[in-house]
């Protein structure tokens, strides 16, 4: 398996874990005072889906540039990074 596969899956999975937290705290959750630390699963679980997002665009081909993840405009077009380019056929590294 590609070692950016591993890694976006070992992402994802921390990402469920983050998500678990919050949904198990939600009683303490208030959203007239959502800036207060006591939801800190929040902040954490959306900051963390952001870096997911943003990791995944990078995740590109270096001799092509074309993307891995997302492929095209379409929620279709999402795609596991492979060990080859989908485009131009190189190694990904």
């Amino acid at each position: 398996m590609n070692k950016y596969k591993r890694r976006l899956i070992s992402l994802l999975a921390i990402q469920v874990l983050l998500t678990i937290v919050h949904k198990t705290q939600v009683g303490n959750f208030d959203e007239t005072n959502w800036y207060y630390l006591s939801n800190w699963s929040y902040f954490a679980g959306m900051s963390f889906g952001v870096f997911i997002v943003i990791y995944a665009l990078r995740l590109n081909c270096k001799s092509c540039g074309a993307g891995q993840v997302f492929r095209g405009l379409s929620a279709f077009s999402l795609r596991w990074p492979q060990d080859d380019c989908h485009k131009c056929g190189k190694p990904i590294e």
